[in-house]
């Protein structure tokens, strides 16, 4: 049985070379695949369970990459046994073409059954064998893209917005200057206080401002020490003086007030 096929990896071919060479990358790509381990140079020892129609196996076996020509081709053979649910033996000669930014692997595979396996057909064990191929290579090619895909861009931090300066104050406006304003012509109208109501409290009479004894003030001038004679005489002149003054205007006023 024969078949073929290819597929576009998005990674350099060299990359894709030594994910080939990876057993611990081609067993988590490996459809079924339990083991795989490097045996030798270019050689993997491993095991995987598949279910081909009704038939249900567990595989082990190896396989050997032989004519490598790195990084563009090599040639892999398998040999593989399942027990009572037969056997297999397998070539694929794969090439590696750069593409751009990424790789295409091509590969062009025979296998040969026997047992229980080669029963069911070449058509239901070539088409078991193609879409475990391509279940492989689209997992090579997810794995790869992941590790070479184009790095995020980091966009640098928006710049601070500067906060904007305070508006400055307008300057006060100044104050028109007074003007003075004649008063109007005619005679201006008097307002009457508003009466009093009733039960206001009597407004205080007025305190009329106590009347110093000219007599206390010179004897408390003649009796205060230090105080010299000729200034006691002055101020009790001055004081008989007042009092003099004082009476004759009480005479006079009462005077003018005795009816003729």
């Amino acid at each position: 049985m024969e078949f073929s096929g290819s597929h576009r990896i998005s990674a350099p071919r060299a990359a894709v070379w030594a994910a080939l060479d990876d057993p611990e990358l081609m067993k988590a790509c490996i459809p079924g695949c339990t083991r795989l381990e490097r045996a030798g140079d270019g050689a993997f020892d491993g095991s995987a369970d598949a279910k081909i129609g009704p038939v249900r196996a567990a595989f082990t076996g190896s396989v050997t990459r032989t004519e490598a020509a790195a990084p563009e081709r090599f040639t892999l053979l398998a040999d593989g046994d399942a027990g009572p649910s037969g056997s297999g033996q397998g070539r694929a000669d794969v090439t590696l073409a750069e593409d751009g930014d990424g790789t295409v692997v091509s590969y062009d595979a025979q296998v040969e059954v026997a047992g229980k396996i080669g029963q069911l057909g070449s058509r239901l064990v070539t088409g078991f064998a193609r879409k475990n191929a391509e279940s492989f290579f689209e997992a090579l090619a997810t794995r790869l893209s992941a590790g070479y895909a184009a790095a995020p861009v980091i966009e640098a931090p928006a710049a601070e917005t500067p906060e904007p300066a305070p508006l400055a104050q307008p300057p006060l406006a100044e104050a028109p200057p007074l003007v003075h304003e004649e008063p109007a012509d005619g005679q201006t109208a008097t307002v009457d206080a508003p009466p009093l109501a009733f039960g206001s409290a009597p407004i205080a009479p007025t305190a009329v401002p106590a009347v110093p004894d000219p007599v206390a003030i010179a004897a408390e001038e003649t009796a205060s020490p230090g105080s010299s004679s000729a200034s006691a005489v002055t101020r009790i002149m001055l004081v008989a003086a007042i009092v003099v003054v004082v009476g004759c205007l009480v005479y006079y006023i009462l005077w003018q007030q005795t009816p003729v």
